[in-house]
């Protein structure tokens, strides 16, 4: 319950920390225009107002991104909620861990008189029995992971959190302003939808945690489990990356420099951070996701060469 009365208190003053205000100072329509400076300038006065408009959606959007990035940053899905499938999952790998044994137990008596294959035997029914105990504690452990990276994640917030600056920007430049805030957008969104990526992850990873330790203890898959396991932790551990790219962020904008000093320029400051954060996370991505081709193409390659070897035995015999 404190854990969550404490991320709860993050979000809230996260919502008031980090918060950037686009405003266009009209020069065709400004509000002391009297009656026929109005009338007289009006087509450029729509013109204005409409693209104000969609300056300020932008805004406005890419402020929603930001604040429901930050919240998925430091929060993440109730693992609780899915112990069913997980169960579903530890009983198909306990039948399989079963015949392991068998296997291993049959190996072991048919070789009793080879020391060196009793050694391997050994060894492997060792690590079996070691994969065992890693699976009846396979839940706790996933559940260790995520609440170590919660703990990185929002230790290092409450001290970025504090030097983060609010940004008002005023344009006199409508286009400016228009390309400014398409960029906030963007960069936003793209922050946005790797982190919901993440988290909509997070599930598919609780069940694919015991697969990768049961993979990565039997002696012909170890490869493949030790890919399965970056690729989990990789994405674990990605909001305690991008908590170092804000840190950093932070203590920018908080450090004085006059050369950041200027509204647009915190602005475009604090769009390159949050842009990086996205950039990181895509980096991210697509190194779990190269390694998991690298398991495949480095399995298709085993199964290759074992199939080259059973046609080569059936011609010969």
């Amino acid at each position: 319950m404190l854990k969550e009365i404490m991320v709860l208190l993050l979000v809230v003053s996260f919502a008031f920390s980090a918060s950037i205000d686009f405003q266009i100072q009209n020069q065709s329509c400004p509000d002391n225009a009297n009656f026929l400076q109005v009338i007289y300038n009006l087509p450029t006065c729509i013109v204005e107002k409409f693209f104000s408009s969609i300056v300020s959606g932008f805004v406005y959007s890419a402020q929603e991104f930001l604040e429901s990035s930050l919240k998925f940053i430091i929060t993440g899905p109730s693992l609780d909620s899915f112990c069913i499938p997980y169960q579903k999952v530890m009983t198909i790998l306990e039948s399989l861990y079963t015949i392991a044994l068998m296997g291993l137990g049959a190996y072991f008596i048919t070789t009793s008189t080879d020391p060196e294959k009793r050694a391997i035997a050994k060894l492997w029914i060792e690590s079996v029995l070691f994969m065992i105990i890693l699976l009846s504690f396979s839940f706790p452990i996933f559940k260790m992971i995520m609440d170590l990276n919660l703990y990185i994640t929002t230790s290092i917030y409450s001290q970025s959190f504090a030097n983060m600056l609010n940004v008002q920007v005023a344009f006199t430049s409508l286009i400016f302003a228009l390309v400014m805030s398409f960029t906030f957008l963007t960069a936003a969104a793209i922050t946005f939808f790797t982190l919901i990526i993440r988290y909509i992850a997070i599930p598919f990873l609780l069940l694919l945690f015991p697969i990768a330790i049961f993979l990565y203890f039997l002696p012909f898959t170890k490869e493949w489990g030790s890919f399965l396991l970056k690729f989990t932790l990789l994405i674990v551990f990605m909001t305690a990356i991008d908590a170092v790219v804000v840190l950093g962020m932070s203590f920018l904008l908080g450090a004085g420099d006059p050369n950041l000093s200027g509204g647009i320029i915190q602005a475009i400051t604090l769009m390159l951070a949050f842009g990086l954060i996205g950039i990181v996370n895509l980096i991210i991505y697509m190194i779990a996701v190269l390694s998991l081709v690298m398991a495949v193409l480095d399995m298709f390659k085993s199964l290759i060469s074992i199939g080259w070897k059973i046609a080569m035995l059936a011609a010969l015999l």
